[in-house]
């Protein structure tokens, strides 16, 4: 049977389910309007209440409460008699003094106010629907005067007429209905059953499996669009085999790729981004697709890119400085969209692309490696320069010098040759410290592997002994603080050099008479690891707060005449931090000007 056929049926069936919602809507009509009879058969009833209480305030017959009960009962309703402040002086029905105030009820409050109050909720004592009318009494009333009847009686009773009222429709409905629903059921059942089957395979489809087929096989309309879909689902699957397959080269291609790249819609929203991106922006690109970009990377300045581009008209290429340091070289690349204007006949036009309305591309590249290379390039070839012009120069002088005072002043020529010794030596030092801190920056990207079994006490104490005459002429006091074997695997080599220049610069800082402490110890992180910490402190010079976070940099001298003067190269405490963090540490510095320092060096036990 066509569907045009069986449409008129499901009309039937819909009319008979309009009509059981008439029904119902004339249901709830009619239980309005016997509810709102019964609200004035109610307000009836309180008014002769009130003229029973006017009568019984005069003659004083009997007490209220029994007064209350005896009405009730032959009423059969709830009477409650509630003062001005809400009180309830007597109920049909319970003890007055067990009841709450009143004084909130909605109903209660009207009256009050002189107003018939009326109201329908659920009562609080008896967990149903309650229809309440309050009226207030007269001022005739002697004690009650400025008090409240109220009536109360469950909406049940007029649920249970219209319960009575509407049975025999409701069966003869009832009957009506149910041979209706089958009939329906069935019909609707013969085109249901197709519709679900078109519907999961368009479920399907829309889910990506494209390989699915529908069974439905009909002589009907029905039939028609089923193989319709069969065919556009076949269609789909051989594109989308030849579209993944240019996706995936491209998606590899984009992976693979170290720049990062982005392509923003003309609303700035991300349409796609590569994994580069997300490193070098330092932001949560991904499953950011159709967020706004200037949301997703707010350091980053898309829109003012966007716009330039689209002024030039044609690709720019921008350097841009982030908050957090790094620096980009970012090319910005204006994508033609669909419906863009070609360009005119005027030179102007011709040299400028198509008007730019569609997508932008964001090609990133991280400069901040590079820059930082060739400004620590820069700086070491500058500190080294210097740094060796001053010896070389006072070489120069004193081997002069030293010439002429060979032949004229034999005697001073020991001294001035001694001089010349300390000015070798010095240079000996720098350049041990150069090669050193360049062996260690070589290794700088690439832990240490070749670590083993070091006991980092005996280091310590023979270290010790080493800087012990350079110590013992200036009178200083070395005491070493250690247990009997503390074990670290690490570069034998490598840890003597970081104990060696933490108490030669400990010596050379601290004045004569002064006080020098080795510590090493053992410590666990709340992590629960363990590391082997190693301090030395002194009682020198100090150094001020603001210098605190460059004494690790290369050649930095807090006091560059006094550095000279004692000897250090500058490239001590640079060593130190170098030989700590390529050992998985790190070192600290705590410290006061005038009244000493402390570092501290943590190595990992494990």
């Amino acid at each position: 049977m066509p569907i045009r056929w069986r449409l008129p049926l499901l009309f039937a069936l819909g009319t008979l389910v309009f009509a059981g919602i008439v029904a119902l809507v004339v249901a709830l009509s009619l239980r309005g309007i016997f509810l709102d009879r019964l609200e004035d058969e109610m307000s009836r009833q309180a008014h002769q209440y009130v003229a029973t209480l006017q009568h019984a305030a005069v003659e004083e017959e009997e007490p209220l409460q029994t007064l209350t009960q005896r009405v009730g009962r032959a009423a059969d309703a709830r009477f409650t008699v509630i003062d001005g402040e809400g009180r309830v002086l007597a109920d049909s029905e319970a003890d007055p003094a067990a009841l709450e105030n009143h004084g909130d009820r909605p109903e209660v409050a009207q009256a009050l106010n002189g107003l018939e109050g009326r109201e329908r909720r659920e009562s609080a004592t008896l967990r149903q629907e309650e229809v309440y009318v309050a009226v207030p009494l007269p001022e005739s009333a002697s004690a009650w005067s400025e008090g409240v009847v109220r009536i109360a009686q469950p909406a049940s009773r007029v649920d249970s007429m219209l319960a009575a009222s509407w049975r025999i429709p409701l069966i003869v409905w009832a009957a009506l209905l149910l041979p209706t629903l089958a009939a329906a059921y069935l019909l609707t059942r013969s085109i249901t059953r197709p519709l679900e089957r078109l519907r999961d395979m368009t479920a399907e489809v829309a889910s990506g499996n494209l390989s699915h087929r529908t069974s439905v096989f009909r002589n009907d309309e029905l039939g028609d669009l089923a193989e319709s879909l069969n065919t556009m689902a076949a269609q789909l699957e051989a594109r989308d085999g030849e579209l993944g397959a240019e996706m995936e080269r491209s998606g590899q291609v984009l992976t693979a790729m170290t720049e990062g790249v982005m392509v923003v819609d003309a609303d700035g929203r991300l349409l796609r981004s590569n994994p580069a991106a997300e490193r070098i922006l330092g932001a949560g690109l991904a499953g950011a697709e159709g967020s706004p970009l200037v949301v997703a990377a707010r350091s980053f300045p898309s829109q003012a890119l966007a716009e330039k581009a689209r002024e030039a008209g044609r690709p720019i290429s921008d350097v841009v400085e982030l908050p957090n340091g790094r620096a980009l070289t970012v090319e910005v690349v204006p994508l033609q969209s669909p419906g863009a204007k070609e360009p005119g006949s005027r030179p102007e036009d011709t040299e400028r692309l198509r008007e730019p309305v569609g997508p932008m591309l964001f090609v990133v590249r991280d400069e901040t490696a590079r820059r930082a290379t060739e400004r620590m390039r820069r700086d070491f070839a500058t500190n080294v320069s210097h740094e060796l012009k001053t010896p070389l120069a006072s070489l120069s002088l004193l081997a002069q010098t030293l010439t002429g005072i060979i032949r004229e002043d034999p005697e001073h020529a020991e001294e001035f040759a001694a001089q010349l010794s300390a000015q070798v030596e010095r240079l000996t030092d720098l350049t041990t410290d150069l090669l050193t801190l360049s062996r260690l920056e070589e290794t700088e990207a690439a832990p240490v592997t070749d670590l083993a079994p070091v006991d980092l006490s005996h280091i310590a104490a023979a270290t010790l002994d080493e800087v012990r005459p350079q110590a013992e002429s200036k009178q200083h006091e070395l005491t070493l603080h250690t247990q009997r074997e503390l074990i670290v695997r690490g570069d034998d080599v490598s840890l003597r050099t970081l104990v060696r220049n933490l108490l030669d610069n400990a010596v050379r800082y601290t004045e004569p008479g002064g006080r020098i402490e080795l510590h090493l110890r053992t410590e666990r992180d709340p992590q629960g690891k363990e590391w082997a910490v190693l301090s030395v402190t002194d009682d020198g010079v100090g150094i001020p707060l603001t210098d605190q976070e460059r004494v690790f940099e290369r050649f930095y001298r807090v006091d560059k005449a006094r550095s000279r003067e004692t000897g250090g190269t500058g490239l001590g405490l640079s060593i130190v931090r170098h030989v700590a963090e390529s050992h998985g540490g790190g070192v600290e510095l705590e410290s006061t000007a005038g009244v000493g320092s402390t570092f501290t060096v943590r190595l990992p036990r494990d």
